[in-house]
């Protein structure tokens, strides 16, 4: 599988370049800050460019931003010509002028602000590429530790769109049950408490945040597994055997909750090359959202209809509800329980080795064609896209190694 870190740079020299479109996009690629915004190809997009937007979730503001400001760091202001939506003055200087927009979410926010411009929807998933390559090496361990706790929940940031992590460790903590499982919250402290309770434009509820500071805040404190410090390489690793694989159910606190999006990241797939049954706090919708990819889930051992729960605190209370009916089963129990869905584990195991690639490349791909063809439409050659460059066949071989 392809570097997650060479990932565009395939995607230019296989799809873009030989129909000479350029890319532009966030350098360092987890920001989406206009003065991170530059130029990431040597082709200076005579046809038209790709705005890669394929790791963070789209904000309406910084999408904004990246519209109205001419002072990032792009030379070329041909591309905010572009951005801005000018028909007139691109179609006088330029024969072919496509303009797609590469991401990996599906949301109301993404369709209302592309409304503002010319660029095409590109969608594939790219946290599905990204996880592939950074567990690629799992696969080649098995994982065999005895069950010692009920589940495992780890949690990095805290504030602003994550704070629902906040109100989820509240949750555990007022029905004691933090001890039935690995719990890591290492930047956790009444600092960043007084941060989210005080943040007039914090995403948590008035109920949440009385919540939190009735049974968190006294006793807030980091809570480490392994003390691992280098968070940035955290995404690419699993966390030690010990806690991963000691627990039986993970918890995985995804990166968007508040937001009425589908949007998961690599977080997901942890449990799933580690052979161990999930719960997904993430927004409504993303469990569903998972089983288009052919993965299956737990509906026989868990109320699964969280995901269908809009509010967001009651589709977190649901999972925290989930949590408490596991934590009174004992240890044999959730043994037996393990053994019985070993069916369920070793396919999704398989099916992320092996069929989940060509679903996601053919997903990509036949993306690509239907902007391809859209811009096409009804244009003279002279104005048209050159698709019978591409090898879509040869593209797909090269992206399967």
């Amino acid at each position: 599988m392809i570097s997650y870190n060479k990932f565009i740079k395939l995607i230019q020299t296989q799809l873009l370049d030989p129909i000479f479109v350029g890319s532009v996009g966030f350098t360092p690629n987890w920001s989406t800050k206009t003065k991170n915004f530059k130029f990431i190809s040597t082709n200076q997009g005579n046809n038209g460019f790709c705005v890669w937007w394929h790791e963070e979730p789209i904000n309406t503001e910084d999408f904004s931003n990246l519209l109205e400001n001419n002072n990032c760091n792009i030379v070329n202001p041909h591309m905010f010509n572009l951005l801005k939506n000018h028909p007139i003055l691109c179609e006088n200087l330029f024969d072919v002028n496509i303009l797609l927009f590469a991401n990996s979410e599906i949301s109301r926010c993404k369709k209302q602000n592309l409304k503002k411009t010319s660029m095409q929807d590109w969608y594939f998933f790219f946290h599905g590429f990204a996880a592939l390559d950074w567990y690629r090496s799992f696969k080649y361990f098995k994982f065999k530790n005895k069950i010692t706790k009920v589940f495992i929940c780890l949690n990095h940031i805290l504030k602003n769109k994550r704070s629902y992590r906040l109100y989820l460790l509240s949750q555990l903590t007022e029905k004691n049950l933090v001890q039935a499982g690995y719990v890591s919250a290492p930047l956790l402290d009444q600092k960043v408490i007084k941060y989210e309770l005080g943040n007039v434009n914090s995403y948590l509820s008035k109920q949440a945040k009385k919540h939190i500071l009735e049974n968190l805040y006294k006793n807030a404190c980091a809570l480490t597994l392994d003390h691992q410090s280098d968070f940035g390489k955290a995404s690419a690793d699993i966390i030690s055997e010990e806690f991963a694989c000691g627990a039986l159910w993970h918890i995985v606190t995804e990166t968007v909750f508040f937001d009425n999006k589908l949007h998961l990241t690599e977080k997901i797939f942890k449990p799933i090359v580690l052979q161990r049954p999930f719960i997904l706090v993430g927004a409504a919708g993303n469990l569903q959202y998972l089983k288009r990819y052919g993965f299956r889930t737990f509906d026989r051992w868990i109320d699964e209809s969280y995901d269908q729960i809009e509010d967001n605190d009651l589709r977190l209370e649901k999972i925290v509800e989930q949590i408490d009916i596991l934590c009174k089963l004992s240890l044999d129990e959730l043994e037996q329980m393990y053994a019985s869905m070993s069916e369920i584990l070793a396919y999704n195991y398989d099916h992320f080795y092996g069929k989940f690639k060509e679903i996601i490349i053919d997903e990509m791909l036949d993306n690509f064609k239907k902007c391809i063809h859209l811009y096409n439409k009804d244009k003279s050659d002279r104005f048209r896209i050159p698709e019978s460059n591409l090898d879509y066949q040869e593209i797909k071989n090269v992206l399967m190694l």
